[in-house]
């Protein structure tokens, strides 16, 4: 389906939730050129709306994947001392890997994909986890609709 059809099928705000979400996990699809292309092909619109909707879908999508890694503890041997090992190194850093998660939110270095899994293996609190990403997606998000508008 192409992003015209499930702007025509979906609305503008729920495919634009639909590609924030699909985008968080299938990272050959962009959300970033979606919110740009939407927002050339239709419209100014309302920026608001598309910003948290998209940084709504990468946030619940990134979610089943943190997860997930938050469990990694059950892998025996070597890799399980690995993560221990780092799992203490996170509690005497303090707030470094929220930082780290945060700046991979919003410039995408380390890998924003990476630094997701690794936040579930590395047991950041949820409420860590979907604050920081969500300020970092946004932050990416705002200027990228902004510089469509200013292309109307």
């Amino acid at each position: 389906m192409s992003p015209d059809e499930l702007v025509a099928a979906a609305g503008i705000y729920a495919g634009t939730f639909a590609v924030g979400a699909i985008s968080s996990v299938i990272p050959i699809v962009s959300i970033e050129v979606f919110l740009v292309g939407v927002t050339i092909a239709h419209g100014a619109g309302d920026a608001v709306p598309l910003v948290v909707l998209a940084t709504l879908g990468q946030v619940l999508g990134k979610l089943p994947i943190y997860a997930a890694t938050r469990g990694v503890t059950a892998v025996p041997g070597r890799q399980r001392r690995w993560v221990e090992a780092m799992r203490a190194w996170v509690a005497r850093t303090g707030n470094r890997p929220a930082l780290v998660l945060g700046s991979s939110a919003f410039l995408g270095l380390p890998p924003f994909s990476i630094a997701s899994t690794a936040a579930g293996a590395l047991a950041i609190p949820p409420r860590t986890f979907c604050t920081v990403i969500a300020a970092g997606r946004a932050l990416r998000f705002a200027p990228l609709i902004i510089l469509a508008r200013c292309l109307l």
